[in-house]
């Protein structure tokens, strides 16, 4: 039986903020936490060793760099023990209480927080809302019509907490194939078919940086490969096409 919140992160040569992410998430209290390293070159070996020791962190090391955190995670996540599932960059931070909302919806498909936003050695100077004044149970129907309102999307993994149930389905339709584009995309149709909680408080704490997994890949070269799959993912979701158009467009994607 699956029980509690597992937390995972991938790390990119970020040691110099490594500590305060894994501290974070510590902190929490989850049934676990995982580290992805994802073929680093400055010294986040020795920061693990230290986290192993200190916390019982657990992790791994990639010998090749992935294109992007989806695909870094892919081979690890589904061997994560909690009944949820919380991702995360080694630049980003978890806030305090975003473990309770899953143990308090223990059946719930995603638990969605907002979250804040920070550039790199900056406080955050940011918040996108969750768009509600409470903890609110959403029914798939409700977030289907959220969906296709006019509230700004915030579905994404950054302070989001995924059934594992869920995350496995994730990977069967291999979600990673839209790049950097993978979580926002996936935690959205996730919530549409199946329902989600939404919680107004601040989950996390996001790090916009140039040197992000992803970050050339949504404008660069690759872009219109990943705009391709999230439609063809989104088609064979099994969402209402209206809905799938929406999520789209929400996020600067032509829908055809």
């Amino acid at each position: 039986m699956r029980y509690g919140v597992s937390v995972y992160m991938c790390n990119w040569n970020n040691a110099s903020v490594l500590g305060a992410a894994i501290y974070s998430a510590v902190r929490e209290t989850p049934a676990e936490v995982f580290v992805i390293d994802d073929a680093s070159t400055d010294n986040s070996l020795e920061l693990l060793y230290a986290a192993e020791r200190a916390y019982g962190v657990s992790f791994v090391q990639h010998q090749r760099k992935s294109q992007c955190h989806v695909l870094a995670a892919r081979p690890h996540i589904l061997s994560l023990r909690g009944q949820h599932i919380v991702g995360m960059g080694a630049d980003d931070e978890l806030c305090p209480g975003i473990c309770l909302a899953p143990m308090r919806y223990p059946q719930a498909a995603v638990v969605f927080h907002a979250y804040a936003v920070r550039r790199p050695g900056q406080p955050p100077h940011a918040v996108v809302p969750a768009f509600v004044d409470c903890e609110t149970v959403m029914t798939a129907e409700q977030v289907r019509q959220r969906h296709l309102g006019e509230t700004m999307p915030m579905e994404t993994g950054i302070g989001s907490a995924i059934r594992h149930d869920w995350q496995r389905w994730l990977v069967e339709h291999e979600y990673e194939r839209m790049g950097p584009l993978s979580d926002c995309i996936g935690f959205a149709t996730v919530a549409a078919l199946a329902g989600a909680v939404y919680v107004p408080h601040i989950g996390a704490i996001f790090t916009e940086s140039a040197a992000s997994y992803g970050s050339v890949e949504r404008s660069g070269e690759r872009a219109a490969q990943y705009h391709d799959e999230v439609r063809a993912f989104l088609k064979g979701s099994g969402i209402d096409l209206e809905v799938a158009a929406a999520i789209c467009h929400k996020r600067a994607i032509q829908w055809r």
